[in-house]
């Protein structure tokens, strides 16, 4: 009887470190930024998509690749657009996410990302996430700091729902369109 109850007793704990572990992966951290129009904005939780959230990260700690990245999440948005995979209460987000730049060179930062994107997304629906430990954020939602494009995929509420990564090609996007499409029949 003891030997069950210690049997018990540790698959509990396993099974609740399992719970833990798993739940640990499937959140995005809130961090307190501004979109390229100055408006305060508290990610993800100011995210409103009426359906869902696309969210086109930009994930690196290298200058050159941020650079490439920030492009690759554009052609992304481009590719998703065409298919009519975007829109209708799904909305697009643009954020590079950084770390480690002092606070007093973020303005330049965030001034030189605001000219790129002007005129290619809504400037309310893109911004700088600066963070304190890039790896810790993308730990959080279950993502790699891997200098791949990352598109994730966010309910209304910002609850996490899937993951793609890579360059866009014409079977990523339809990928990426079809998952959408399924997401928003299995809300119904």
């Amino acid at each position: 009887m003891k030997i069950r109850a210690q049997l018990l007793l540790v698959a509990c704990l396993v099974v609740g470190l399992l719970v833990t572990a798993v739940a640990a992966g499937d959140r995005l951290l809130t961090v307190e930024a501004k979109t390229f129009d100055d408006e305060a904005f508290v990610f993800p939780v100011d995210l409103r998509g009426a359906r869902l959230n696309v969210l086109f990260l930009s994930m690196t700690n290298d200058m050159e690749k941020g650079e490439y990245l920030q492009q690759a999440m554009l052609d992304w948005q481009v590719a998703l657009d065409a298919r009519g995979a975007l829109g209708d209460g799904i909305m697009g987000w643009h954020f590079p996410v950084l770390s480690g730049p002092p606070f007093f060179v973020r303005g330049m930062i965030t001034r030189g990302m605001r000219k790129f994107y002007d005129g290619k997304v809504p400037l309310d629906q893109a911004g700088v996430l600066f963070v304190d430990d890039l790896d810790a954020f993308a730990a959080a939602a279950g993502l790699v700091v891997d200098d791949q494009p990352t598109v994730v995929i966010t309910t209304a509420d910002a609850r996490l729902l899937g993951t793609f990564k890579g360059d866009v090609t014409p079977e990523s996007a339809d990928a990426v369109a079809h998952a959408i499409t399924g997401y928003l029949a299995d809300a119904h």
